[in-house]
């Protein structure tokens, strides 16, 4: 008798962040995974130690492309995805190679993960977007080149590669420029790699980011999470995280906004899995991208989504692969949302160095009302930067609620906000 052939696989690659999410679900639906850990997350810091069971793409392929395929044909690998943004670039890689995987646009992957490459696209395809300048590594910044690049300052500048805002700065005069773009060429960016230093045209005010959440298959993109980002710009030209707090779908502006994301996924090629896009908007100026990731959305927003909702990316993302892979049937309802109550992740940050005194009391905030989760990782005794990034904020801590409307909300996210406060001296 023959031996049976092994069902079909799915490859997580970088299963941190929201990667983690998709194992469980995907068990439920009798998909077997496979796990791969790359150097770039480890670089980054978004991950510190080996994934559980995982293997390991530079000590079991040594970093080579071809060897990992072979190894995903022989194991009958059928579905990829990036389970974080350090990822992407060989996921693509594996996509298009893999005999009969869903892909996105052939040989075109850099736009979606380079933003250089990205902003061109977008220009290419007719897409509103920013005016954006590359500086590469290795530019003598010349007084000559840093008067150019003046001339439309105020501006943002940021990393041609990289997550959590880190690195990007708003810089206001030459000095301020020229420091942010030295910043960024004169150090391996946040995966270990040499991005380019971008130049980007400042989105006038009122600057509302918002981040639209998607899956993409069979010619289709699904909107499944629309959030708005409450900011602030620190001292230092950082854009701190305060709160992001999801929208209902109906009505303006998110039908511009999400008109406007279909666009953008369509001049970057993208046909199949999750997305996730910041895109500023005013009534004004309508809307422009920030940023994109043909991944799902990170920090474990997803599942929160799916908790508000009903829906998420993930969830539908996995529904999508047992319909491919196990013949079961895609939901039609699975396709969008609504939001019945509304929602908020509170982000904890520090306008300046501080020492954590008392250990943080995950009950006290969890029983403030609206409170659904608690993620505290800041730690008594421990000193703390002032908060540049997301990734700052992250390492204090967050916290998940709901309310019946926004006025409730902002009430429970204040008192949320003063009982960490009173944990740091």
């Amino acid at each position: 008798m023959s031996e049976s052939k092994q069902p079909s696989k799915v490859l997580i690659v970088d299963p941190v962040s929201s990667g983690t999410l998709y194992p469980p679900i995907l068990a439920d639906a009798g998909v077997p995974v496979m796990l791969l850990d790359t150097g770039r997350a480890l670089a980054a810091g978004l991950r510190s130690g080996s994934t559980p069971g995982a293997l390991d793409f530079e000590r079991d392929f040594g970093g080579d492309r071809e060897r990992l395929l072979a190894h995903c044909v022989a194991q009958d690998v059928a579905y990829v995805i990036a389970g974080t943004e350090s990822g992407i670039a060989l996921v693509e890689y594996l996509q298009e190679a893999i005999p009969q995987c869903p892909a996105n646009s052939a040989g075109e992957s850099r736009k979606r993960w380079d933003k250089e490459f990205m902003f061109s696209a977008l220009k290419e395809n007719g897409v509103p977007c920013l005016r954006t300048q590359a500086i590469a590594p290795g530019t003598d910044l010349s007084e000559e080149l840093i008067s150019e690049h003046s001339a439309s300052l105020p501006a943002v500048v940021k990393p041609s590669t990289g997550a959590g805002s880190v690195g990007v700065r708003m810089v206001k005069d030459s000095g301020e420029l020229q420091a942010a773009v030295r910043s960024i060429l004169g150090a391996p960016g946040f995966f270990g790699d040499s991005p380019s230093a971008l130049v980007q045209e400042l989105f006038p005010a009122p600057q509302i980011e918002y981040v639209v959440d998607t899956f993409s298959h069979d010619g289709v993109h699904e909107i499944l999470g629309l959030s708005r980002y409450d900011k602030r710009l620190s001292a230092q030209g950082d854009f701190i995280y305060e709160r992001i707090q999801w929208i209902s779908p109906d009505g303006p502006p998110a039908s511009e906004i999400t008109r406007y994301a279909e666009d953008v996924l369509g001049a970057l090629g993208v046909h199949v899995g999750p997305s996730h896009m910041e895109i500023m908007y005013n009534a004004h100026t309508g809307p422009r991208l920030i940023d994109f990731g043909a991944r799902a959305h990170g920090a474990g927003h997803p599942l929160k989504t799916f908790k508000l909702t009903g829906v998420s990316q993930i969830h539908r993302e996995c529904e999508y692969v047992a319909h491919k892979l196990r013949n079961t049937p895609l939901s039609t309802e699975g396709g969008s949302y609504s939001l019945p109550r509304d929602g908020a992740i509170i982000f904890f940050s520090l306008d300046e160095a501080t020492r954590c005194v008392t250990q943080p009391d995950e009950d006290a905030l969890r029983a403030l009302p609206g409170v659904h989760e608690v993620m505290v990782n800041a730690r008594a005794g421990e000193d703390y930067p002032a908060t540049r990034s997301l990734l700052d904020s992250l390492d204090l801590g967050l916290v998940f609620l709901s309310a019946r409307d926004g006025k409730q909300l902002d009430e429970y996210g204040e008192a949320v906000r003063e009982k960490f406060s009173s944990f740091f001296a």
